[in-house]
């Protein structure tokens, strides 16, 4: 395995689907809908709550809509009382109110449950720190047991989606759980018997995290990543969603972020190799750039494990006849496609042409410049007339802190933990012990503010004076 990041790794709609009535989620549409406040207890113990209707958090928007998280968390930290929301709200979550309230199928109906699961990940989301693992960390496997129940019995596809993402939330927050026996079943049987595209790439992400995160060795990943290019190769057929562009895109990006983690997959890259390549003539933008990130990063670990064993994997592909294609693939565009996704597309395959050509990682630009005087560029960087490269282009900015992504394992993983954490990425990264491993080999420094960089511009027009 590469890097030390995985220690364990050694509607109630008026109709029913089959795969609902299969899976024994029918009986979920039978859940009272009479009204039923949330749990008193979530967020301190100590105060009685005001029944609220949480606003979702699934849309990246950031629209909370008439009623904020916030707003229901000051009514149950001041019982009412319209204080503005604690701080500490990480601090004082009552876990043991979540399980049970998740847990009471009989007085909580469907559209309880959700607010219960919102208001969870908002809390995670957003109040995550240290004290978090005060209250999360002894319940976290029992929570994850009642998760991944919801994610297969909710009654309605959006509380199935909720308990998905809240699972994943919790992989990815808590060091050490031991879920993958159970996750890893349970979740297969979702992807086959689930109607709902949302919760069919969820139950992908949180499959890669149950067997990257969840207590899964090595063979475990290996595994996964087998099931996923399956899924590839059949256009989605063998988990039932032929055809299904979102369901086939996300298995592209969770067969990217399982690799990353994975240094020596060299007898399982031919097939892969074979499914992404088809995937190169899909009619769907996004699953070919997927494809393509896939490809380029089989070549990267190829070139990782020749450093290591001095053997690169055996790939059935000449990386020239490939460059021609992707070239070839760049410069076409169809009608039915609007101009912003062939412009994406175009960047993202000239990407993986660059890299093949190179061996450098995503978005390397290789366009020149004329770097100023006293500029300090790396000679790596530099052409023979003096000249320099742009190089990386692609960078991950959280607040004042910016890492430059500079490999293919890397970007993959980053794109995982920005789908999952969504704007409270900034919030984890540098104190959540998971986050902080899976992306380990991010080399963070500091955004100049804004006077830092008027004052080096007024420095430069000064030495260029001179």
């Amino acid at each position: 395995m590469s890097h030390a990041r995985v220690k364990a790794l050694k509607g109630n709609g008026k109709t029913v689907s089959k795969k609902a009535q299969k899976s024994g989620r029918a009986s979920g549409t039978m859940t009272p809908q009479g009204s039923s406040p949330m749990a008193s207890k979530l967020t301190s113990p100590s105060h009685s709550a005001a029944q609220s209707r949480a606003a979702s958090d699934v849309s990246d928007d950031g629209d909370d809509g008439d009623f904020s998280f916030d707003d229901m968390l000051s009514s149950i930290h001041s019982g009412g009382s319209g204080a503005s929301t604690p701080e500490d709200a990480g601090s004082t979550f009552d876990i043991d109110a979540l399980i049970d309230g998740l847990q009471d199928r009989k007085h909580n109906n469907s559209d309880v449950r959700e607010q219960y699961l919102e208001g969870y990940m908002r809390v995670i989301r957003t109040r995550y720190g240290p004290e978090t693992h005060q209250w999360l960390d002894f319940a976290a496997a029992a929570l994850a047991d009642v998760l991944l129940k919801g994610s297969n019995r909710g009654a309605t596809a959006r509380e199935r989606l909720l308990n998905l993402q809240a699972y994943c939330l919790t992989i990815g927050t808590v060091e050490d759980m031991d879920v993958f026996e159970a996750g890893n079943k349970l979740l297969k049987q979702v992807l086959t018997d689930e109607d709902d595209d949302e919760c069919q790439v969820f139950a992908m992400y949180a499959l890669c995290m149950t067997a990257l995160y969840g207590g899964g060795l090595e063979e475990a990943a290996l595994e996964v990543m087998e099931f996923l290019v399956e899924i590839v190769q059949t256009d989605g057929e063998s988990i039932e969603a032929h055809d299904n562009a979102a369901v086939v895109g996300a298995a592209l990006q969770g067969w990217a972020f399982v690799a990353s983690h994975v240094s020596d997959y060299s007898d399982y890259a031919d097939a892969a190799m074979d499914a992404f390549v088809d995937q190169l003539d899909s009619s769907d933008t996004e699953i070919q750039s997927h494809a393509g990130h896939c490809i380029a990063l089989i070549y990267e670990s190829s070139r990782n494990h020749e450093e290591e064993t001095g053997e690169p994997f055996q790939l059935p592909y000449d990386p020239q006849r490939l460059i021609g294609r992707l070239n070839q693939l760049a410069k076409q565009s169809a009608k039915s496609v609007s101009k912003k996704r062939r412009r994406d597309l175009r960047e993202s395959l000239v990407s993986v042409v660059t890299s093949l050509e190179r061996g450098v990682g995503p978005f390397y630009s290789t366009a020149l410049y004329i770097p100023e005087k006293y500029t300090v560029v790396s000679p790596s960087l530099r052409t023979d007339d003096g000249s320099a490269e742009y190089g990386y282009r692609c960078k991950l900015r959280l607040g004042n802190h910016m890492a430059r992504i500079d490999t293919w394992s890397l970007y993959s993983r980053v794109n995982l933990m920005k789908i999952i954490f969504r704007g409270g990425l900034q919030k984890h990264v540098f104190v959540n012990p998971v986050v902080m491993e899976c992306l380990e080999d991010a080399d963070w420094g500091e955004v100049p503010t804004g006077e830092e960089r008027e004052r080096k511009s007024k420095l430069s027009a000064k030495i260029r004076k001179r």
